[in-house]
């Protein structure tokens, strides 16, 4: 004699046997659907699981990308400081190459103009010499020949005077008022050039002249300049008797 029971997952046979014993026995079955059921979990979860690992790798290589991406702006942030760096101590470097240059330049002119200045003032004018600049300038009130007052002016150490711009000549002419005075050019012949030129008695160049325009200028071998009653320049016979100056 046997029974079955059976319900959705597990099938009972019990036997019994002509002595009166009884033998169980349990089978548990799957059907269709439990199975089919089982294996879609099985899918649904390794489908999870595969999308977890999917997203933990693109999160992977999302932090890969951005650790790159920082790593690449820090990299270029410290090259930029860098070069803006080098930039710097190369502009300081000039500059402090430019404010030594300076230094320099303004000892050398310190030094000078103190040089300059004690020179100046330690150079005294003699009695009834009159100062003007860096030179000592001598006014005659006696009149001799252009020759004579050269001399004089060697004798006192100087030379007939010689007129190197219009600050000095405005000077000057303020010494010869009403008078006329001999002045340091005069008429010299010159073998290069054939013909007379008028030359300085120191020998500098002939740079500003004053001429009066009303009178002839060109240099004649008898002939020397001196300074007009009107602060002009003009030109007579070396041998006439006037005034002259002086400058050392």
């Amino acid at each position: 004699m046997s029974t079955e029971t059976e319900d959705l997952r597990v099938k009972f046979n019990r036997n019994l046997h002509h002595d009166g014993r009884e033998q169980s026995e349990v089978e548990i079955l799957e059907d269709e659907d439990q199975i089919s059921d089982h294996g879609l979990q099985q899918t649904e979860k390794q489908k999870l699981k595969n999308l977890q690992v999917k997203r933990r790798n693109c999160f992977r290589v999302l932090k890969l990308f951005l650790g790159v991406f920082y790593f690449l702006i820090l990299a270029g942030l410290m090259t930029r400081h860098l070069l803006l760096s080098l930039e710097n101590n190369k502009t300081k470097n000039s500059y402090n190459q430019l404010q030594t240059e300076l230094s320099v330049i303004n000892k050398t002119l310190l030094d000078e103009s103190n040089q300059l200045k004690t020179e100046i003032e330690g150079k005294r004018c003699p009695k009834t010499w009159i100062r003007f600049g860096c030179s000592c300038y001598f006014k005659s009130t006696e009149e001799r020949t252009w020759y004579e007052s050269r001399s004089f002016c060697q004798d006192k150490g100087s030379y007939l005077l010689v007129i190197n711009s219009r600050e000095e000549q405005e000077f000057v002419s303020k010494l010869n008022p009403n008078k006329e005075s001999w002045i340091g050019l005069n008429a010299l012949w010159s073998s290069q050039k054939n013909k007379s030129e008028w030359k300085w008695v120191d020998g500098s160049p002939l740079t500003e002249t004053f001429w009066d325009e009303t009178f002839p200028k060109d240099p004649n071998n008898y002939n020397a300049v001196f300074l007009s009653t009107e602060g002009k320049w003009k030109e007579q016979f070396h041998a006439t008797y006037k005034n002259w100056i002086c400058e050392k």
